[in-house]
């Protein structure tokens, strides 16, 4: 049975759609079968993939990925009768009609935050919006792009705010391996270390 991951964040430059492209070389790196979907109006996903088959147009695709700014609903349809594959949805934080169906039909919405006032305010603004849509996913906060060397006194405050609805997952440090990313070119070592613990921990809270 296909899983739906939503990656989402109302704050923009937390890492949604890095993030989203690392998540999917890393399940296909473990032999799974992975669709990305784009929802963002920008495009990153697509464009770069874009790109990387113009540079280089024999490559073999790891993973597949689709514009998914319309159609909500048909691609969510699709991804359902697909079998065996995790579907990770590059999302924007807005809840309109067109991307209301993936929040609906997520196992789990990743949400990406760093430890900073207003991207605090921002995520906990969005997940009030979740609430008032009555999504019922699971919520994992991922503290991202964190610079270890820095830390914000409030963390933990912050952490038992987000644990009252949702779960923590395994920090991603600051670093280039993370921010290095392809959608062709096989994740190496240092990327999968990067984010290993926490994608372990996202496959459990989508495979109980």
């Amino acid at each position: 049975m296909a899983k739906v991951i939503v990656i989402s964040n109302s704050k923009g430059g937390t890492g949604k759609s890095t993030l989203c492209m690392q998540f999917a070389n890393y399940l296909a790196f473990q032999g799974k079968k992975v669709a990305v979907l784009d929802c963002d109006e920008g495009q990153s996903v697509m464009e770069l993939r874009q790109m990387e088959l113009r540079q280089s147009q024999d490559a073999t695709l790891p993973w597949e990925v689709y514009n998914a700014t319309s159609n909500s609903r048909l691609f969510v349809e699709r991804a359902r009768a697909m079998g065996e594959v995790y579907i990770l949805v590059d999302c924007p934080g807005s809840l309109n009609p067109n991307l209301l169906p993936f929040f609906q039909n997520a196992d789990a919405i990743v949400i990406p935050f760093r430890y900073d006032d207003v991207v605090v305010l921002r995520t906990m603004t969005f997940v009030k919006v979740l609430n008032v849509a009555r999504i019922t996913a699971k919520k994992l906060f991922l503290p991202n792009y964190i610079d270890i060397r820095v830390k914000n006194p409030n963390e933990e405050s912050i952490r038992d705010m987000f644990r009252k609805v949702g779960s923590i997952l395994p920090r991603i440090k600051q670093g280039v391996a993370i921010q290095r990313v392809s959608t062709l070119r096989p994740i190496d070592t240092y990327q999968q270390k990067a984010i290993m613990y926490t994608i372990e921990e996202i496959l459990k809270a989508v495979n109980p």
